[in-house]
């Protein structure tokens, strides 16, 4: 039992990083949390049969980098629109300038 959480483990942490650097990388976090309990799982199953730890630790390992990735594009992530590149900034012509009682007036 301990080898299947082991591999469930190890599987579902990479496929979180290879979820976090694609465009989709929300969907990554279904993943790491999966990975985080089979991580979880064979890290107990290890420490009871007196088995090495090794692999849990980089089960963990890459669910973190897959968890610090995809939590840097949710937070510096820009969305883009095709509609904005058809739209043109535009501004208005000003026939005039006032200057009354210390306040700008701009008349069209």
């Amino acid at each position: 039992m301990r080898l299947i959480y082991i591999i469930l483990g190890l599987i579902t942490s990479i496929l979180a990083v290879i979820l976090a650097i694609l465009p989709g990388f929300i969907v990554s976090f279904i993943p790491a949390i999966l990975a985080i309990i089979f991580g979880l799982l064979g890290f107990l199953k290890s420490k009871k049969e007196h088995k090495p730890t090794h692999t849990t630790q980089l089960i963990f390992l890459l669910t973190i980098i897959a968890l610090a990735i995809a939590s840097y594009q949710s937070v510096y992530s820009t969305t883009y629109n095709d509609e904005t590149e058809h739209l043109e900034l535009q501004e208005a012509p000003i026939d005039k300038v006032e200057i009354i009682g210390g306040d700008i007036d701009i008349t069209n």
